[in-house]
């Protein structure tokens, strides 16, 4: 299953608002806000602090998560369970607002920014006090950090307190000995003309020259819509405008690949009630070109996009947690994160069943041979791992497949490497062949298999796939070639396939020549190389030949 992420960077610009009734940012200090309570639900558990600096729970320091990807900005409210430790003691401790007066409003928004680490049971949840009792209005949690909820939250709260004299909000936290939950910029307004919220993917999804968009609006009928777009960066006014959109939803078209765009949205209301803020700017991806990818293919996970739109991933054992792309870790010390392609532990009741299935559809040769190189490691979190793994070829990218082929198997993987930190330094090197027995397309699949007791956390820090013809394929080819001296050039000549290019090195390895080449026949210059014995690898038609050639 592709995961598509869009970019939720929202900002407040300038507009008509009305009726802001509480509003809080901890910029006051490193204390409790006056008129906010500490309330500590459950006793010994612990209560909400106050910190800055923007350094995530959960996250290898020194980062800035919590300003970078929750928009937290100075001061923040944090409950901190990972540094409360296992002290055995379970955690419910609510942050409540002092009580206010929306007793004249219709339409009531909250907002807030947050970030919240989920994993190891813990859980948040907004709840708003509708002057009888608390009302649950979101909540956050999950497997693992890859479902953590983070960025700019709107919630419409109009059913719950709308008319309410003492209103309140408050953020609960749940849990023991979990990660945590950091919140700024709590607001809440009653507007006259509700912004646009609710942004999702809409039906037509995502293309490489397409994005689908739809949003709820809460001002009733008649509102319509100006969307000003453009590629990241572009300058307010020179954008590309959409006026008097009447619907909620707009699919931008003409795009580029692999491309970031963002754009602001206005609501445009009807009776008087005059515009909303304008949202934005609100950031997205076209997909990823995956028909670049080819062989020699070569990954090394530097384009998250190019992750999230062509890898197809399975939870095969339904417990949640699977592949995914992370690239919030240094893993060789050099104080710059590393992308990786990794695993979780998975619920403690089951093992590892889980597919990463590469972007490639291989025409394979018969007899050929297709060399698959990863570069991965073990890190040993929460239990020191002793991993399994296997390299599958498949007839489809499924575990469904019917033709399954395991030409590489791992077990008893434990961590190289005493930290995070020496993860890829000591990174483990496995190359698998697989020899197809004839004609056809394949799939690589990576099937992870690790038992329950020893399921730590995988990284695969790089794939490299290699296609090698059968010397039948040369044979039957009637491959040929010769140096003359007195030209200096060395002649290639193929009977039916076209050469694709050639690199030539020295008997030390040192690469001297590379060029592309594309026909049957080829005649290289070599005049500018030194006398000499000299290899040359030629690539045709997806595989590859190794020649030696004397220049003198």
């Amino acid at each position: 299953m592709k995961k598509i992420t869009l970019l939720m960077a929202l900002v407040f610009s300038s507009s008509l608002m009305f009726g802001q009734v509480l509003s809080e940012d901890f910029e006051g200090g490193l204390s409790l806000p006056a008129g906010w309570t500490n309330n500590e639900i459950a006793p010994g558990g612990g209560v909400w602090g106050f910190a800055s600096g923007g350094e995530a729970v959960g996250y290898n320091p020194p980062n800035t998560i919590y300003y970078d990807d929750g928009l937290l900005f100075g001061n923040y409210a944090l409950f901190d369970s990972d540094g409360l430790g296992p002290d055995g003691n379970a955690e419910e401790a609510a942050l409540e607002s002092p009580s206010f007066d929306v007793s004249g409003a219709t339409n009531v928004i909250l907002s807030f920014n947050h970030f919240f680490t989920a994993g190891y049971g813990g859980q948040g949840f907004v709840e708003v006090f509708d002057g009888t009792s608390w009302v649950q209005v979101a909540s956050y949690s999950g497997a693992d950090q890859a479902a953590s909820s983070f960025g700019l939250e709107e919630i419409n709260v109009s059913t719950e307190i709308g008319g309410v004299a003492n209103a309140q909000v408050r953020f609960r936290w749940v849990g023991d000995y979990s990660w945590g939950w950091a919140v700024d910029n709590i607001e809440v307004n009653a507007p006259t003309c509700i912004d646009p919220s609710g942004f999702v993917i809409g039906p037509n999804g995502v293309s490489t020259t397409t994005f689908d968009i739809e949003w709820t609006d809460s001002n009733g009928g008649g509102t319509v819509f100006d969307i000003e777009w453009g590629v990241v960066g572009f300058l307010p006014g020179l954008g590309n405008m959409v006026n008097d959109l009447a619907a909620t939803n707009y699919e931008f078209t003409g795009l580029m690949p692999d491309t970031n765009y963002e754009f602001y949205i206005t609501a445009n209301c009807t009776g008087g009630n005059g515009d909303s803020n304008q949202i934005g700017p609100i950031g997205f991806s076209t997909n990823y070109d995956c028909s670049l990818y080819d062989l020699p293919f070569s990954e090394d996970f530097s384009n998250q996009n190019a992750f999230s739109s062509c890898y197809d991933i399975e939870d095969t054992n339904a417990d949640n947690t699977s592949w995914g792309y992370n690239n919030g870790n240094d893993f060789d010390g050099d104080t710059v994160n590393d992308p990786v392609a990794l695993i979780f532990p998975p619920n403690p009741t089951v093992a590892k069943d889980d597919w990463l299935f590469l972007p490639i559809a291989i025409n394979g040769v018969a007899n050929g041979d297709y060399d698959v190189t990863i570069v991965y490691n073990v890190f040993d979190n929460p239990v020191a791992g002793s991993e399994s793994f296997d390299i599958v070829a498949l007839d489809s990218p499924s575990s469904a497949a019917t033709m399954q082929t395991v030409f590489g198997s791992y077990s008893g993987i434990t961590q190289a490497g005493a930290g995070v930190e020496d993860l890829l330094p000591n990174a483990y090197t496995s190359t698998a062949t697989y020899t197809p027995a004839a004609d056809g397309t394949f799939y690589i699949g990576i099937h992870a298999t690790t038992p329950v007791s020893t399921s730590a956390i995988i990284t695969i820090f790089s794939i490299d796939i290699n296609e090698t013809l059968g010397l039948n394929d040369f044979e039957n080819n009637d491959f040929s070639h010769s140096y003359s001296k007195n030209l200096e050039t060395l002649t290639l000549e193929s009977s039916n396939l076209e050469m694709t290019n050639i690199e030539i090195y020295s008997i030390l390895g040192q690469n001297v020549i590379s060029k592309p080449l594309s026909s049957t026949r080829e005649v290289i210059d070599v005049a500018s190389l030194n006398d000499g014995v000299y290899l040359a690898k030629v690539f045709a038609d997806g595989g590859s030949k190794t020649i030696k050639f004397v220049k003198n």
